[in-house]
């Protein structure tokens, strides 16, 4: 898939064309050469129980060992802790852990994981988390 948006700035010559390309993945679980699941991170709160980390699985489903290196991080966020590489059919584990400045906040952010293949591919996963008010709902409990 590739568009094409034009681009106007009020500096320079008028308007300048850029072409963005991007493969979209209909289904998530079938990216390759790696599988990140779940593939998006929900860190949502509905409790009074603080959720602040969370662990997702990253299969390398290639034929070689692949080196992973993270590339974006919403560091006023969160941090997220890789392994170095992973072996050929193995599985690793990644964890993300909530910076305590973030605790108390609703955001939707991502990361960016770079893996040393030919193609250097990216994955970007998104990182969701959303604060119920738990105060009322005990109010009215009572």
């Amino acid at each position: 898939m590739a568009k094409s948006p034009t681009i106007q700035t009020n500096e320079g010559p008028p308007d300048k064309k850029v072409r963005i390309e991007a493969t979209v993945v209909a289904r998530p679980d079938s990216t390759y050469p790696l599988i990140i699941s779940p593939y998006k991170l929900d860190l949502s709160q509905g409790t009074d129980k603080i959720i602040d980390r969370i662990e997702f699985n990253i299969k390398n489903v290639s034929d070689a060992k692949l080196e992973l290196h993270l590339v974006s991080v919403a560091g006023d966020f969160f941090e997220v802790e890789l392994p170095k590489s992973i072996d050929a059919g193995s599985s690793a584990k990644g964890k993300l852990k909530l910076l305590k400045t973030s605790i108390e906040q609703s955001f939707e952010k991502s990361f960016t994981i770079e893996v040393n293949n030919q193609a250097k591919s990216r994955f970007t996963v998104p990182v969701k988390r959303t604060l119920k008010d738990t105060t009322q709902a005990s109010k009215t409990n009572h």
